[in-house]
């Protein structure tokens, strides 16, 4: 073959297999009675019906996490992957299958204002074969690939009684051809961006449910995730990362906290991220109300004796009483303190 030939069957190729990734209108179910109200959201741990690591399971239900307390985080509490145990993920009945419900009780929300958020997802592959024809229909060769199509789920259940009160459905393609602008973040761009597009419209499907268990204070500041918890989550039969990532080559380990920093917030600037890079696990203050419990550049490395997530902090604004805190200081020291 010729290389103007080669050349135009490379190009019939990638127009074959490209294209703007496709994605169907959501499917929406719902069943949810008018007399109920819910407190609490508990949202399970990502499910992949494919094999991946769990820090993949533990960082994407933590971005629908974070999508869901922008709209509703003064709507209902949120708890999350790392925050309880799950023995069954397919049991509908959440309160059997995990001890989820200890920690609502603890914030005083009984089990029938519980609800459970679980996202997951299904992912075909199908290997094309096409025959390829130059401007005047004349065959010039054939070209194989694979399209790869991600099923996304997000159900809503009542596990007091049983129901399923949301379910919300999609499919995307995935476009092997876009530009990515991430450095490998975001290993399926077109799934993330289709769950976090399901999340909000089931949620959406509850606006008129959650109701907080009481009033919340004031804000406490806007922050920022540094997700190394991510690197310790684990799931019966997937280990942790961090015992490979200690065993890295320190510029490929560097490599894998950046990418994860970066997943975990996509919209922040490359020195930002470098700075976050050096902190401890937790949640970076950037912004905190003068005069207020926080301070801008202090980093919440612990909550309530569990580790300083978004939506912990969240919580604390909801708290019957207050909740203790570790704050790592700017210049390095430790204090203990009460929110809010």
């Amino acid at each position: 073959m010729n290389r103007a030939r080669g050349s135009l069957l490379c190009a019939v190729l990638l127009a074959a297999l490209s294209g703007v990734a496709c994605q169907t209108a959501y499917h929406t179910q719902r069943a949810v009675p008018p007399e109920l109200t819910a407190h609490a959201v508990v949202v399970y741990p990502f499910g992949f019906r494919w094999p991946e690591p769990a820090w993949r399971s533990f960082e994407l239900s933590q971005r629908l996490i974070s999508e869901a307390l922008a709209v509703y985080g003064e709507q209902a509490l949120f708890f999350g992957p790392s925050e309880f145990k799950l023995y069954r993920p397919q049991d509908d009945n959440a309160w059997v299958a995990s001890n989820a419900l200890s920690r609502l009780v603890s914030y005083g929300v009984r089990p029938e204002a519980g609800l459970v958020l679980r996202p997951w997802a299904e992912r075909r592959v199908q290997t094309l074969q096409r025959e390829l024809h130059d401007a005047q229909g004349r065959p010039v060769g054939s070209g194989a690939g694979e399209e790869t199509t991600f099923l996304g789920h997000v159900e809503v259940l009542h596990p007091s009684s049983g129901r399923v009160l949301v379910e919300v459905t999609g499919e995307v393609v995935a476009d092997p051809f876009a530009e990515r602008t991430d450095e490998g973040a975001d290993p399926s761009p077109e799934l993330t961006r289709l769950m976090v597009g399901l999340t909000r419209e089931a949620l959406a499907a509850l606006e008129d449910t959650l109701s907080p268990p009481r009033s919340p204070s004031p804000p406490l500041g806007e922050v920022l995730l540094v997700p190394w918890e991510a690197f310790s989550y684990a799931e019966e039969g997937r280990p942790p990362l961090s015992p490979q990532l200690a065993a890295m080559d320190a510029l490929d380990a560097e490599v894998v906290r950046q990418q994860r920093l970066r997943f975990a917030n996509p919209d922040l600037a490359p020195d930002a991220l470098t700075r976050l890079a050096r902190m401890p696990a937790g949640l970076y203050v950037r912004e905190a109300p003068e005069g207020g419990k926080l301070a801008p550049g202090e980093v919440v490395v612990g909550l309530d004796g569990g580790p300083a997530l978004p939506q912990a902090l969240a919580r604390a604004r909801f708290a019957p009483t207050p909740v203790q805190v570790r704050i790592r200081l700017p210049a390095g020291d430790f204090a203990e303190r009460l929110l809010p």
